[in-house]
């Protein structure tokens, strides 16, 4: 086996769990956004409700946050993906197609782990809101 067989198996442990990572903060999106929606259905409040303006807001970050989500877990899968391809590659010493296979694999991932900064600024930002209500209290 070829020394260049090293670099994918050692991205094959780190990809999964940021893969775990990102289908957590889905899961603790999924629960605020049905917080919200059963808290508008039993408030019954209409867009004309001073009140439904902080939730119309929250809704906007949190559509963002998902889609975000959405699309990070989908490149970070495809760059697994292209990480097993170029495993494969190696193994059958096919060394141009490993190169091509795991520099995309590299590539993928990267813009993953940066979709997924701006996903933690936009809940950084969401949090900040509420502990600036709370301090107007």
């Amino acid at each position: 086996m070829a020394d260049y067989l090293l670099l994918p198996a050692a991205l094959g442990s780190a990809m999964p769990l940021m893969m775990i990572n990102f289908g957590n903060r889905y899961t603790t999106l999924a629960t605020l956004i049905r917080k919200i929606h059963s808290e508008l259905m039993a408030k019954k409040l209409t867009k004309k409700d001073k009140e439904s303006n902080i939730y119309l807001k929250q809704i906007v970050v949190l559509r963002k946050r998902l889609t975000l989500n959405r699309i990070t877990a989908s490149i970070a899968a495809t760059a697994f993906l292209c990480n097993l391809i170029s495993l494969y590659f190696g193994y059958t010493n096919s060394v141009t197609e490993f190169g091509y296979c795991f520099t995309l694999g590299i590539t993928l991932f990267s813009i993953a782990i940066v979709l997924y900064i701006v996903e933690l600024q936009l809940a950084t930002n969401a949090l900040d809101t509420h502990l600036q209500d709370l301090e107007e209290l």
